[in-house]
């Protein structure tokens, strides 16, 4: 009998680490570093984890990814044209960004920082998305702005597997996120539907007794 329920429990196991890794193949990151080094190992260890990756190599490449650099260029132009073209584009954007389930950004980039990054995803519609910020440099201060900030976590480079297992909840909590405002959608789409359908079988049926003349 024991050697059975040890059997059972490792079968069990066996299928939860199954669940996990198909779970997790659902995932996707989105990779910043402007170091070529650095930007293959995140992404080689994101890919041995069954995470889906998509790397960029600077702060602008990944505000465009995201839709959020046109948004900035029509706040500035102010003019109705580019404001619809931003929209159109942004609505597109949208789409993409909906399949993003974490940003991992290094801190120390030229142009757009890390920081940059993080402050423009939070004030953005993306907020809910969540950012881990990377650096190779252990300086107090800028850990405690980053987390203030709204960063998720902070990793010391190089990035280790056991740091990616940390962020495996933040994942799930986004994709309840995404599941939740699917079910709502539809959940209201169904019931327009049934509350519309005795109406509609009301007016045919007032149509049909209509006299003919």
């Amino acid at each position: 009998m024991e050697l059975n329920s040890e059997a059972d429990e490792d079968t069990k196991k066996e299928q939860e680490q199954k669940e996990e890794e198909k779970e997790k193949q659902h995932f996707h990151v989105l990779a910043v570093d402007d170091s070529n080094i650095d930007r293959k190992l995140l992404e080689r260890l994101l890919t041995v984890s069954s995470y889906q990756v998509t790397c960029v190599d600077s702060g602008d490449k990944a505000l465009e990814y995201l839709g959020l650099l046109d948004i900035q260029e029509s706040e500035i132009s102010r003019t109705s044209s580019i404001s619809s073209c931003s929209s159109s584009s942004s609505k597109s954007s949208e789409k993409e960004v909906s399949k993003v389930n974490l940003i991992m950004t290094d801190y120390s980039m030229p142009g757009i920082t890390g920081y940059d990054l993080l402050k423009r995803v939070k004030r953005s519609s993306w907020k809910d998305v969540p950012v881990v910020v990377m650096s190779s440099e252990n300086i107090p201060s800028r850990i405690t702005m980053c987390l203030e900030g709204g960063a998720e976590e902070f990793l010391l480079k190089p990035v280790k597997l056991a740091d990616l297992r940390k962020l495996h909840s933040h994942l799930l909590n986004t994709t309840n996120i995404h599941d939740t405002i699917i079910d709502s959608d539809h959940n209201n789409n169904t019931n327009k539907r049934k509350a519309s359908s005795p109406e509609d079988s009301d007016r045919r049926t007032r149509i049909q007794e209509l006299p003919v003349s």
